[in-house]
């Protein structure tokens, strides 16, 4: 029993294009919320909210990282897999023609 079995490269180049593009995307706002948020804890901003507020805003800013570094993680893990793909159309390619 055989089963086709197909990749095609110039969307997974897509894919790790889109993935890393996101992850840069949701890397920068990050950053910027979070110079935002230092700028608001630095106004003088001092009560049991402002506490509250920084302690959500530190779970919810690590929560968002993490987030960042897994489609940064697939991204990498689409283009090694691009790579290997590309590697086996070249051997097989080599073998078929002896």
């Amino acid at each position: 029993m055989t089963t086709e079995f197909s990749v095609d490269l110039d969307q997974l180049d897509e894919v790790v294009a889109r993935l890393s593009n996101l992850a840069g995307f949701v890397t920068d706002h990050l950053d910027e919320i979070d110079d935002r948020v230092a700028t608001l804890a630095g106004s003088g901003w001092e009560s049991v909210a402002a506490q509250a507020y920084a302690e959500a805003h530190r779970q919810w800013a690590a929560g968002a990282r993490e987030f960042a570094e897994g489609i940064r993680e697939m991204s990498d893990a689409a283009k090694k897999a691009h790579a290997r793909y590309t590697r086996a159309l070249d051997l097989n390619a080599r073998m078929l023609q002896g």
